[in-house]
């Protein structure tokens, strides 16, 4: 039953020649363990099937298998051969341009390893016309691979590039999982972090070499930091925004996060962690759920303060290796008791106040933030309040934590940016509903301040979503 039903995708979703050559091919894996109950369901990729074909195919493996599929089951496996995504719609803007930019790296660097694996099938992987191969494309990620090598069909390192790890040559890493997984099964892999024989913490990406006739002559390796290939991608991006992003292996290892000191420990086991259970029992959903959303309490970015966070979390994952990209934004504080509620009229009331006019003219920022600050303080509803100068840059803004910080709106995608900088740029004031990049959603009021008659910039105030 299970081949009539893999022939019979192929037959609705041909593979592309292409995908081939990269050993990208659909197939639908079941398992089982000792003629058990079938205990997951694979399809990859996801978008084999369109509409109804899709349904009906479900429905027809689901019987074949004998299950009882749930609502909203996801059949898409966390693994596969070009880099995989779980991205619900609901996730916030800015960690899915994060998750999106760390799948666009991933993919450029899984491409071109699988083209001087290519490259390499009608050489001898011992030759320099080899080593020219590999050089090439160390030089091409010199800012994230730290070596490539061609390894033996037995396991050895034979060429390894750049000259300083050529020490390395003739070792044998026979033993290494990711190079077992790759004999046994002649497809590309990439392993978790480990240590590799150069003596650094890494991950080591892997395309079998094949010959024209056929032979498996070895394999072509990569290896690279996780941290430092995120840290590539997004360091600009979260610049000035009020998210943090770290991500984690499922078994809990940190590989990704903006303070050095946490990348490499192991949330489960680190007695740093111990003290945290909500954060423990968040991080436990994290390992084995795809996406989702949730709260824990931990220390303030950069101080010793217990505040409580929000985290979202999507996933990506590339030849049988998943990771988790994790953003946190500080949950709201409950507002002073008494405060009243701020509105449009008392934001327009802000934007004549003279004080701040005259701070903002003399680019006054302490004057101005702490003026923000007291408006923010002594009323409900500021999810933030914000300055943004004429030429559309988000100088500053209270509460902090909700706020952006010198960041250019003109270069930002999400709707509530470019909705902004149209009405900067008209010089008049706007009301508008949508996403938060951090997640949620809000309503956006924008009102101008006219110094006399020269126009300033915008005040913004952010209104939450209940």
């Amino acid at each position: 039953m299970t081949r009539f039903i893999v022939g019979f995708i192929k037959m609705i979703h041909p593979v592309r020649a292409a995908d081939k050559a990269h050993g990208q091919r659909e197939r639908v894996k079941i398992l089982a363990a000792k003629g058990a109950a079938v205990e997951r369901l694979f399809i990859t990729p996801c978008q084999i099937l369109e509409g109804k074909m899709r349904r009906w195919v479900v429905l027809l493996l689901a019987l074949s298998a004998g299950l009882v599929l749930q609502p909203r089951a996801v059949l898409c496996s966390e693994t596969g051969g070009s880099v995989e995504r779980h991205f619900p719609a609901e996730a916030p803007f800015l960690l899915k341009s994060a998750a999106e930019a760390v799948s666009r790296q991933l993919n450029i660097l899984d491409r071109d390893v699988a083209e001087a694996a290519r490259r390499l099938s009608d050489l001898d992987l011992k030759q320099d016309a080899a080593r020219a191969v590999i050089r090439q494309l160390q030089e091409r990620h010199a800012d994230v691979v730290i070596d490539t090598c061609t390894v033996s069909s037995q396991g050895v390192m034979l060429l390894v590039e750049p000259p300083r790890y050529r020490s390395f040559e003739g070792r044998d890493i026979s033993g290494q999982e990711q190079i077992k997984t790759l004999v046994r099964t002649r497809q590309p892999v990439m392993s978790r972090v480990f240590q590799t024989v150069e003596g650094v913490q890494a991950v080591d990406l892997e395309y079998p070499v094949i010959a024209p006739n056929g032979k498996y002559q070895g394999s072509v390796s990569a290896i690279f930091q996780p941290w430092v290939l995120i840290e590539y991608r997004v360091r600009d991006l979260v610049a000035g925004m009020p998210v943090e992003i770290w991500a984690m292996q499922p078994d809990g290892s940190v590989i990704y996060d903006a303070d050095p000191d946490e990348v490499g420990r192991v949330l489960f086991t680190d007695p740093k962690y111990q003290p945290f259970p909500q954060l423990l029992k968040l991080g436990r959903r994290i390992a084995v759920e795809p996406q989702g959303r949730g709260s824990y309490s931990y220390f303030e970015a950069g101080s010793s303060r217990l505040i409580c966070k929000n985290a979202w979390w999507v996933s990506l994952g590339l030849h049988g290796t998943v990771w988790r990209l994790v953003s946190i934004h500080p949950a709201e504080e409950a507002p002073a008791g008494g405060a009243a509620v701020f509105s449009r009229q008392a934001l327009r009331s802000l934007a004549k106040d003279p004080a701040l006019i005259a701070a903002l003219a003399r680019e006054d920022r302490e004057s101005a933030l702490q003026r923000l600050r007291q408006v923010a303080l002594t009323h409900t509803g500021v999810y933030s309040l914000s300055w943004i100068d004429a030429r559309g840059v988000n100088r500053f803004g209270y509460p902090v934590q909700n706020s952006l910080f010198e960041v250019d709106l003109n270069s930002q995608p999400d709707a509530a940016s470019v909705a902004i900088i149209k009405a900067i740029r008209q010089r008049r004031g706007i009301e508008y509903s949508g996403a938060l990049v951090e997640g949620g959603r809000a309503r956006y009021h924008l009102t101008p301040v006219l110094d006399d008659r020269k126009y300033l910039g915008s005040l913004l105030w952010i209104q939450k979503a209940e």
